[in-house]
């Protein structure tokens, strides 16, 4: 149960969690600003299929209010991002982000795009997320507070839900399809019908390397969680990730970019890159006097 606990509850920095803070807060206020939110604001009202608290709705919020949450969310992101008011900036934003990404799985099909990266900012909205590296902080001239499990276990939870869901959904592929989610042509046609992208005919061309591929994929999957147990993993998990995003992205046209970040931010120790980006630095050079 001590092992358990400290699992759960490292110890962290506070640095390390306003990273976090300013990463998903940034890629928040990205996907909110360019969102094709307000195209479903006149959907007919025969075609929405609400799911969750979207079923408290009649229909599709009308333009303006789509509007007026994008405005809000966007600015409330980055208010958040620079560690201003964040006990209130932080939770707005994200109720703008859940509200208006229940607008697009209200559809008929469920858009689990940006999924990761809201249920990756849940920990920091009762975090102490603002305690280093922001406008609050620095206000209010406090010290760079000691490292605690106050600050380690909302990166930890982040990094959890992040590995879950790449886990599970090579889990899934396992429990629905088998072994020939990777042995058979399934991944072939699933190319030749996204489209016909240069990418995607290249590989379903190649029954060899749709193979390979396939089985890459389910092996980054099911291994994920190893980046919880030996964090040092994460240099070969996360390119990984990046890597297989950008290659769905280019060969059907499916834009899973905020996860991808999101697998960046968590990941990534910052408070270590910025000091060896420091150390990489000039020294300022000084001008001596008399």
């Amino acid at each position: 149960m001590r092992r358990v606990d400290r699992f759960l509850f490292p110890e962290g920095s506070a640095e390390r969690l306003a990273a976090l803070r300013i990463g998903l807060c940034a890629i928040l206020a990205g996907r909110l600003a360019f969102g094709s939110y307000a195209e479903l604001s006149g959907q007919p009202r025969e075609l929405f299929r609400p799911i969750s608290f979207m079923e408290l709705l009649p229909g599709m919020p009308p333009r303006p209010v789509v509007l007026a949450l994008q405005v809000v969310g966007v600015g409330a992101a980055l208010l958040a991002a620079v560690g201003l008011r964040s006990r209130l900036t932080l939770p707005l934003a994200w109720a703008c982000g859940a509200f208006l990404n229940g607008m697009l799985t209200s559809t008929g099909k469920v858009v689990h795009n940006d999924v990761v990266l809201l249920l990756c900012l849940v920990p920091l909205l009762v975090a102490p997320a603002a305690a280093a590296w922001s406008l609050d902080a620095r206000r209010a001239g406090r010290p760079g507070p000691a490292p605690s499990r106050l600050y380690g276990w909302p990166v930890q939870t982040a990094a959890i839900v992040l590995a879950g869901a790449y886990f599970f959904a090579g889990l899934a592929k396992l429990v629905n399809s088998g072994p020939a989610w990777v042995t058979s042509d399934n991944l072939r046609w699933a190319l030749y019908a996204s489209g016909d992208s240069d990418l995607a005919l290249f590989v379903a061309d190649r029954p060899w390397l749709a193979h390979v591929l396939a089985a890459g994929t389910l092996l980054l999957e099911l291994g994920f969680p190893l980046v919880l147990l030996v964090p040092r993993t994460a240099w070969l998990f996360v390119p990984g990730a990046v890597a297989l995003h950008t290659g769905i992205w280019l060969a059907m046209g499916l834009d899973y970019s905020a996860q991808a970040a999101t697998a960046v931010v968590v990941l990534t120790n910052w408070p270590v890159v910025v000091a060896a980006l420091r150390r990489r630095l000039p020294a300022p050079a000084t001008t001596g006097q008399g």
